[in-house]
């Protein structure tokens, strides 16, 4: 035999878990959206990096190309005051100068080409990470839809659990229904099982079983306090 309040308590904790995990879903659904913001913001930033820096490389590049100008043209000034001297020692200074301007050409030359090299390589690694990106925003937008989609799903599913779970409420006594939640409240969970308690696994007295089989009023766990109920094999 079993009491009617114990078969509707049964109805209504299996309701309450559904209610608890979709809550539980629908609580976690925003934070993967976020999730999937997140990460598409990192990628983006990311590769908004590499094209800076790219373009940095080109601005360098352009920079020395600039100074190389400059000596060239301070070159020819040396070279043209050469011409007017007469005087060897500013003849000779001038030719230093010259040779000096010459070899800093030189080394701007070489730093050129390398960062030539580097913004070839740049572009390259550029191009590649825009076609990624542009694949992870696809994805990235399909999941997102997902999740949206499915957090209209939870929620609607939600709705109905929640209406059935007042059925169940007010299926059962006001008191019963109060000394079942009190026990939810404090255990997380209700455990209503046979002969040994669900929740702490503890073995009740002869005299709860003989309650329990009875079923004539609601039993708690000499344990921890839980509800239980005879089950027949």
């Amino acid at each position: 035999m079993t009491n009617p309040t114990v078969e509707a308590l049964l109805v209504l904790q299996e309701r309450d878990v559904r209610v608890a995990n979709l809550t539980a879903e629908l609580n976690q659904l925003p934070d993967q959206i976020s999730a999937v913001d997140d990460d598409l913001a990192r990628r983006t930033a990311k590769f908004d990096e590499l094209k800076n820096r790219t373009r940095q490389i080109e601005a360098d590049r352009k920079k020395i190309d600039l100074d190389v100008q400059a000596k060239q043209l301070a070159i020819s000034r040396y070279k043209s005051q050469q011409q007017q001297t007469r005087k060897n020692e500013e003849f000779a200074a001038l030719n230093h100068e010259i040779e000096h301007a010459e070899k800093d050409i030189s080394a701007l030359e070489d730093s050129e080409l390398e960062l030539m090299d580097a913004y070839d390589k740049g572009l390259a690694a550029v191009d590649l990470a825009q076609k990624e990106l542009l694949v992870f925003k696809e994805k990235a937008k399909q999941k997102k839809a997902e999740l949206e989609k499915r957090t209209a799903g939870v929620s609607a599913d939600l709705l109905k659990a929640e209406e059935q779970q007042k059925v169940s409420e007010a299926a059962v006594p006001e008191e019963d229904l109060a000394r079942y939640r009190r026990i939810l409240k404090s255990k997380r969970d209700v455990a209503i099982r046979h002969g040994a308690c669900g929740g702490c696994h503890m073995k009740v007295t002869p005299q709860t079983v003989l309650s329990a089989k009875a079923a004539d009023h609601l039993v708690s766990c000499d344990n921890c306090g839980r509800l239980i109920y005879w089950l027949d094999e």
